[in-house]
């Protein structure tokens, strides 16, 4: 199993089929390669994940190292939606899922998490600067909905909760870009189409700590189970979305957005080639700042599930 000592040497790798046209494996490296010439290579003992987006070519030879060294690979289209993924750790730790299925404190831990996630978000609101009468309402309204989260009786009071937190949230914090609502996939403007690029990513990285671990990632407790819908990633992304939430804004006050790169048509906006590797790097660099915060807050999710201790669950603080 992955030591911390040994993740925070790991790298996140990502290349788009823009830069390149095939991957190989060349001397324990991952070699990129371009009209058949090599323009890139990165070692595979320093790899923890790779994301590909758009179409290429890989060889098997390089498929059965990427898992020898358990590198998982996620291959996303140019909308960067996920597609497929190669590579998956201790699908075989079947006691662990005995545990997961047979789990019975199922709200005591979704309160955990949405109290997490909400006291981020309140985190983030009392940062701001120059706080005028609607922004302390909220603040305010956002503590007292708190302190009324393990009250909950059930988990649709519980999301209801939720809901009632990041709305008011949204409406404040992100009120300098042309707020409209929180909108997932739709991509109605380009906040939500950020939100969804930095989302994915975050989910698809906090799918792979799980995946050190061999949870059952469809095995959820607060989302709902539904086919093909990995419910346990959905649930321990919530703590971690303030991450995204202030590139954002950050990205905003520093004038690093400009609609000018952004397209619409059929109803939704999106980013062409060209414009896209600039926001992808931007939405990454928080998410790899806070490595270090999901590696630990996943595995104490796996420490809490195997000493049956809830209390081993990290809170973790922006």
């Amino acid at each position: 199993m992955l030591s911390y000592k040994d993740f925070e040497e790991k790298q996140i790798v990502v290349i788009t089929s823009d830069e390149f046209k095939n991957l190989k494996l060349k001397n324990d490296n991952i070699a990129i390669y371009q009209d058949e010439k090599l323009v890139n290579q990165a070692s595979c003992y320093k790899i923890f994940y790779l994301f590909v987006i758009g179409d290429c070519t890989i060889t098997t030879k390089l498929i059965n190292k990427l898992l020898e060294f358990g590198i998982s690979v996620y291959f996303l289209n140019h909308n960067l939606a996920p597609k497929f993924l190669i590579g998956n750790q201790l699908e075989g730790n079947f006691l662990l899922r005995q545990k997961q299925y047979n789990f019975d404190q199922e709200l005591m831990l979704s309160q955990k998490i949405v109290n997490n996630k909400a006291e981020n978000q309140l985190s983030l609101l009392k940062n701001i600067r120059n706080k005028d009468e609607k922004i302390k309402e909220g603040i305010n309204k956002i503590k007292i909905l708190i302190k009324n989260l393990n009250k909950t009786e059930n988990q649709d009071s519980l999301r209801g909760y939720e809901g009632n937190i990041s709305k008011i949230f949204f409406e404040i914090y992100f009120k300098n870009l042309n707020w409209y609502k929180r909108m997932p996939r739709t991509k109605v403007d380009p906040t939500n189409l950020l939100m969804d690029i930095g989302y994915t990513f975050l989910y698809n990285f906090i799918e792979s700590n799980l995946n050190l671990y061999g949870f059952d990632i469809y095995k959820g407790f607060y989302h709902q189970m539904f086919f093909q819908r990995k419910s346990l990633v959905c649930d321990l992304v919530e703590p971690f979305r303030c991450i995204v939430d202030k590139q954002i804004v950050k990205m905003n006050n520093l004038n690093q957005i400009n609609e000018k790169d952004f397209k619409f048509g059929k109803g939704e906006y999106w980013l062409p080639w060209k414009n896209r590797n600039y926001y992808v790097k931007l939405l990454l660099e928080p998410i790899l700042e806070n490595k270090e915060g999901i590696f630990k807050f996943c595995k104490s999710y796996y420490r809490a599930f195997v000493k049956d201790d809830l209390e081993e669950l990290d809170f973790f603080s922006i």
